[in-house]
C-alpha cells in the first residue's frame, strides 16, 4: 500500500511555497487498544525528502510524535515550470511519492 500525498505549490518571485497533505495514521506505538489492552503497533513516517528538478532541497526525519494525516508546508527557491517532488518512507517500509510542476 502506498502513502497518499496531495500537493500544491505557488510561486512568488524567486520563492515557491509548497503545501502537502499526507494521508497516514502516524501511530506512535504507545496508545492502547481499549478492547484488548495491548498497544497499537507503531506506524509512522520516518523520512521525508523534497526535490526541485531532481536536486534534493529538503530532507527530514520524523517520528511517532507527528500527528495523524500531517500537513507539510515549506518555502523553496524555485521558479515557474520547476518540478517539485516529495518522497516518504514509513517504519513499515511503505512509501509514497507525489510530484507537481509549479505554475
Amino acid at each position: 500500500m502506498t502513502i497518499k500525498i496531495r500537493m500544491r505549490g505557488k510561486v512568488k518571485g524567486p520563492i515557491a511555497e509548497v503545501k502537502a497533505l499526507i494521508k497516514h495514521p502516524m501511530e506512535s506505538g504507545v496508545r492502547m487498544n481499549k478492547k484488548t489492552g495491548k498497544p497499537y503497533p507503531a506506524k509512522y513516517i520516518e523520512s521525508v525528502s523534497i526535490t526541485v528538478n531532481g536536486t534534493e532541497a529538503v530532507t527530514s526525519q520524523w517520528s511517532g510524535a507527528v500527528s495523524a494525516n500531517p500537513y507539510l508546508a515549506v518555502k523553496l527557491t524555485a521558479t515557474k515550470g520547476d518540478k517539485i517532488a516529495i518522497s516518504l518512507t514509513d517504519n513499515m517500509g511503505e512509501t509514497g511519492t507525489s510530484q507537481i510542476t509549479l505554475k
